[in-house]
């Protein structure tokens, strides 16, 4: 598959990794030409040791997410590969924080302090989204990482040189803004059912679903996986 089909067909089928710079709005969206995919969770708990009891208690802190993702981002042509090493920049721009303006006057530096904190949001089909399913995942990136693949060339613009292919890496650690946890009034209900993946319990809905001449289901979702 060549570059260009494979950057026209992710876009077309969403599958792009999109990222939004909270306290400016500012956007960067990548083909998503996924390399790794990690989603971790863990679980802190307090430790306390009761004269007595052999075993400590361990009282419940907090569940922490940390997901890692990195993908490939890949040019056609020097167009493409000039958009591409721009949204990238501006990326490593989004990790900077927001300033105040200076106390001396345009172009000075005296006196700025911190505004806003580089927060972003950050989404990928169904595996990286927020808690209710309806839009981007807020949270911090825990560094970046950019990597240039020299293998397949780079395209030459005078004194500027820019890679064919290169690779994106780094780790979210996102920030939920709903609650999540069970409720057990008459039934348990989780609290924000489309969490983490958008996925529904198969057993409790069918919709979507058909039956072939043997009888069998059939998922009638659309398969947008690239091949």
């Amino acid at each position: 598959m060549s570059f260009t089909n494979f950057n026209d067909i992710a876009r077309n089928s969403g599958q792009v990794v999109r990222i939004i710079h909270v306290a400016t709005g500012k956007s960067v969206e990548f083909p998503a030409f996924i390399k790794n995919f990690e989603d971790n969770y863990q679980l802190g708990w307090g430790s306390e040791q009761i004269f007595g009891r052999n075993d400590p208690v361990k009282p419940y802190q907090s569940t922490s997410r940390v997901i890692s993702i990195g993908f490939t981002v890949l040019s056609p042509d020097l167009q493409s590969a000039k958009k591409n090493m721009h949204d990238f920049s501006l990326l490593t721009k989004m990790v900077y924080p927001v300033y105040s303006e200076p106390l001396d006057g345009e172009g000075g530096s005296v006196g700025r302090t911190i505004k806003a904190p580089p927060l972003l949001r950050l989404s990928f089909v169904n595996f990286i989204q927020s808690a209710d399913g309806m839009g981007q995942l807020l949270g911090c990136l825990e560094g970046l990482e950019f990597a240039p693949d020299m293998d397949p060339g780079v395209f030459v613009d005078g004194e500027q040189i820019f890679p064919k292919q290169f690779d994106i890496s780094f780790r979210f650690t996102p920030q939920h803004e709903t609650p999540l946890g069970w409720e057990t009034n008459v039934s348990p209900t989780f609290l924000a059912e489309s969490f983490p993946y958008g996925t529904q319990d198969p057993q409790a809905s069918q919709l979507g679903n058909t039956s072939n001449e043997n009888g069998s289901l059939e998922s009638a979702a659309d398969d947008r996986a690239l091949s």
